[in-house]
């Protein structure tokens, strides 16, 4: 009963995004036109040219008893489709006349007792998901094994080097190798290049649900702001933001919340939170909500009694200043987000502080600065994305220097969300208070 349950809110939300196909109403699915799914299929087309892309989506029973269906990334990009068990082909030649193909089960009344009515293959899903052809599941090898005759190169998701389970990823390539199986000069080749290039600049679309990920978290933020107090226990502040999260309307989590306090703050990707806060603890908190598959990720440092020590201020005050520089140099078209984490590195090093490592030596800075200063974001937290290129405009990505000095149990990083437009710079996180001043006011509101 539960893996029957857990259809429910995969379908209700397909059933409530599809938009009636109407002149005056744009056809959505999951918070984006039809129409830029498409145009991303199209675009991936122009630049295989030659050969045939084949995806498969999640599968009800890749997420357990437990886990809530999620489509998978690459799946979701190209299609909005979030049915379980769907499979997409397409073929810059045509198969048939065709060019993309959609592959769902159909329809089981028996089931959509339990499910509610489902979005079964023809027309109907055709006009909805905006697709030439919407075909049964069933057909899917079939139509795999008809195409090889004229087409010797696949494209598709392949399997991680190093995977020891047999992933969907490898049962797919295996059914792709199968279909091509007597065709001289067959090849598999992954399509992940070609994706992961698109994916790195967003749409409007997308960066709408990322603003709205980015506006959960800085819900959650607040209320830990207003929570956090020494005696409460850190999960007790990762249930403040799972629930700001829901009520904010985002489906998930898009990481494992870390709530570090005291010596864990210092502690990169702790996320036990078990520990109860102590007066004087510096508070870690880096989150994130997923909003319609697109992920937000802020980090705010907090003072457990509400006032930063002169130390644990002049601490926080140069980590600020430290992502204040990188914001300053970055220039569109010139700079990468591995320049960013030199520029943090050289002010840190420049930096009169000074602090002993774990051995009792003195240290600058610099040393306590063990992590780059900034990753990609989009339906990853950590997104795909090419670090060498310079940043261009539809670029979405973190700030976050930190130091981190353990023999102090002091730790403090500050994060923040950006992306590059047309006039430059934007920092899409700018309304969650970051400045010291503003996290003590925020502090003073306290339960």
């Amino acid at each position: 009963m539960k893996r029957v349950l857990r259809w429910i809110s995969a379908s209700a939300f397909v059933l409530l995004l599809i938009a009636r196909v109407d002149s005056a109403v744009e056809p959505m699915l999951a918070g984006q036109p039809v129409a830029d799914y498409r145009a991303r299929r199209q675009q991936l087309i122009e630049q295989i040219k030659e050969g045939v892309v084949v995806l498969g989506g999640a599968h009800e029973s890749d997420f357990g008893e437990v886990g809530r269906f999620r489509q998978n990334n690459y799946f979701q990009y190209l299609t909005g489709v979030e049915t379980p068990g769907a499979y997409l082909i397409l073929a810059p030649k045509g198969a048939g006349g065709v060019r993309e193909m959609l592959f769902i089960p159909p329809r089981n009344p028996s089931a959509e007792r339990w499910t509610g009515p489902q979005m079964g293959p023809g027309a109907e899903a055709e006009a909805a998901f905006g697709f030439e052809r919407v075909l049964p599941v069933t057909e899917f090898r079939k139509t795999l094994a008809g195409l090889p005759g004229g087409e010797k190169v696949f494209y598709t998701v392949t399997p991680r080097p190093g995977d020891t389970t047999r992933t969907r990823e490898s049962m797919l390539a295996s059914d792709v190798r199968a279909a091509g199986t007597g065709v001289e000069g067959f090849s598999v080749r992954s399509v992940t290049p070609f994706l992961n290039r698109m994916r790195q600049t967003k749409t409007a679309a997308e960066l709408a649900l990322l603003q709205k990920a980015i506006d959960a978290t800085g819900a959650a933020h607040l209320a830990v702001a207003r929570n956090l107090r020494p005696g409460v226990y850190e999960y007790e502040l990762e249930g403040d933001i799972l629930g700001a999260f829901i009520r904010a309307g985002a489906e998930r989590a898009s990481f494992p919340s870390i709530v570090g306090s005291g010596r864990y703050s210092t502690i990169l990707h702790y996320n036990r939170n078990r520990k109860q806060i102590d007066e004087g603890d510096l508070v870690v908190v880096d989150i994130g909500a997923e909003y319609s598959y697109y992920a937000a990720d802020v980090t705010r440092t907090y003072p457990a009694s509400g006032v930063f020590t002169q130390r644990q201020r002049e601490i926080y005050d140069l980590v600020l200043e430290a992502q204040r520089r990188c914001e300053a140099a970055i220039e569109p078209g010139k700079t990468t987000l591995s320049q960013l984490t030199r520029v943090a590195r050289e002010f840190f090093q420049a930096s009169p502080l000074r602090a002993k490592d774990d051995k009792g030596a003195e240290r600058g800075m610099d040393y306590f600065f063990t992590h780059s200063t900034s990753h990609w974001l989009g339906m990853d937290v950590h997104d795909v994305g090419d670090y060498a290129r310079p940043l261009q405009a539809g670029d979405v990505f973190t700030i976050e220097p930190g130091i981190y000095i353990q023999s102090e149990n002091l730790g403090v990083r500050i994060e923040d969300d950006y992306v590059i437009t047309a006039s430059g710079l934007k920092k899409l996180s700018g309304a969650i208070p970051s400045a010291a001043s503003e996290i003590e006011a925020l502090m003073k509101n306290r339960k």
